[in-house]
C-alpha cells in the first residue's frame, strides 16, 4: 500500500518556460497537420515472452510525450513499432487517425532519431541531412533550401561540410535531428538519443530539445529511462513496466499522485508501510496506526 504523498521536500523537475529561453531562428515551418497517434490494443511477443501488453495510447497532436521506464519495460519496442520496424501480433496503430499498421517505415509520416545517430561517416554533414530527400527524388534546388533550413534550426549551419566524425555528440545529436526533420514529419520519435551525452551537455539538450519542439509544433514521442529527463521535457508521461502501462499523466500528476507502489518508487522518494484495510475503509498498521485508505495499492 501506499500511505501518505510525495515528499513535499522533493521539488519536480526544471520544468522550462517559453519566456526564460532563447528561441532559435527559424526560417521554414513544416506543414501544419495532425500528428496525433492512436495505438488499440498493441500487443508485440517475442517468442513466448511478452514485450508489449495490449496498450491503449492516445498520443495528442503537437505534444511531446514521453515513454518511461527500466529497461525491458517494452518502451523501445513501442517506439519501433509506432516507426514500422516492428509489427505488433495484435492490435492497430493509427497516425491522425489512418491505420499505418500495414505502411512501411519510409512511407509513414514519422521520423525517428536513434541513440546511436547512424551519421554515415564518408558524408559531410549537409550530405547526411540530405539523403532521405535524396532518396525520394525531391527536386535539388529544394533539397538545398530545406536542408540549409534544418541546419540552421538545430543551429549547425555553419557546419554543413563537416565530416559527421569530427564533430562533439552534442553536434552529432544536433545533425541527427535536423535529418529527421528535414522530412517534415507529423510525429518524430526519439529513442533516447542523449543516453550518450554527459550530464551538463545532456541537460543543455533537453532545453533545446523542448525549445526547437514547442517551435515546431510537431508531435514527439520519446523514449528515455531517465526520470530527470522526462519531467523535465514532457507535456506527458506514460510509465511502463512489464511491457504493460503503469500511468499516463501530466509530470505533476504522475509525481505527487502515482497510480501504484511501482510509478511512486520509480517517479521519487516513498515511505511505504504495510497496512490491512479494515471494513470501514481504514488502514491498520502492523504497529497499530490507523489511517485513511487511499491510492491502488491499499491492501
Amino acid at each position: 500500500m501506499r500511505w501518505g504523498s510525495a515528499s513535499t521536500a522533493e521539488h519536480l523537475a526544471f520544468r522550462l518556460h517559453p519566456t526564460t529561453r532563447r528561441t532559435p531562428t527559424m526560417t521554414s515551418t513544416p506543414p501544419a497537420s495532425d500528428g496525433s497517434v492512436q495505438l488499440r490494443g498493441v500487443t508485440k511477443l517475442f517468442g513466448s515472452q511478452i514485450a508489449v501488453d495490449h496498450i491503449d495510447l492516445e498520443v495528442r497532436s503537437g505534444e511531446f510525450i514521453s515513454l518511461l521506464g527500466p529497461s525491458g519495460c517494452g518502451k523501445t519496442t513501442l517506439l519501433r513499432m509506432i516507426a514500422g520496424f516492428e509489427h505488433p501480433d495484435d492490435g492497430d496503430i493509427a497516425v491522425g487517425g489512418v491505420s499505418v499498421i500495414d505502411t512501411p517505415p519510409h512511407k509513414r509520416p514519422v521520423n525517428t532519431v536513434f541513440q546511436s545517430y547512424a551519421l554515415f561517416p564518408h558524408m559531410t554533414v549537409a550530405e547526411n541531412v540530405a539523403y532521405g530527400l535524396r532518396q525520394k527524388r525531391v527536386p535539388r534546388a529544394e533539397i538545398a533550401e530545406r536542408v540549409r533550413d534544418a541546419l540552421e534550426l538545430s543551429r549547425m549551419g555553419s557546419f554543413a561540410d563537416r565530416s559527421p566524425q569530427k564533430l562533439s555528440g552534442g553536434q552529432q545529436q544536433r545533425v541527427a535531428l535536423a535529418r529527421a526533420l528535414v522530412n517534415r514529419p507529423r510525429v518524430l520519435l526519439l529513442d533516447e538519443p542523449m543516453s550518450a551525452l554527459d550530464r551538463k551537455l545532456r541537460e543543455e539538450m533537453q532545453i533545446e530539445l523542448k525549445l526547437l519542439q514547442r517551435q515546431l509544433g510537431i508531435t514527439f514521442v520519446f523514449v528515455t529511462h531517465d526520470q530527470q529527463e522526462a519531467l523535465s521535457m514532457s507535456d506527458r508521461i506514460v510509465v511502463m513496466q512489464g511491457g504493460a502501462v503503469q500511468q499516463i499523466g501530466t509530470t505533476e500528476a504522475v509525481y505527487l499522485s502515482p497510480a501504484n507502489a511501482f510509478v511512486a518508487g520509480f517517479i521519487g522518494k516513498q515511505n511505504f508501510i504495510d497496512a490491512t484495510v479494515q471494513p470501514d475503509g481504514s488502514l491498520l498498521a502492523a504497529d497499530g496506526r490507523v489511517g485513511a485508505a487511499t491510492g491502488s495499492d491499499a491492501r
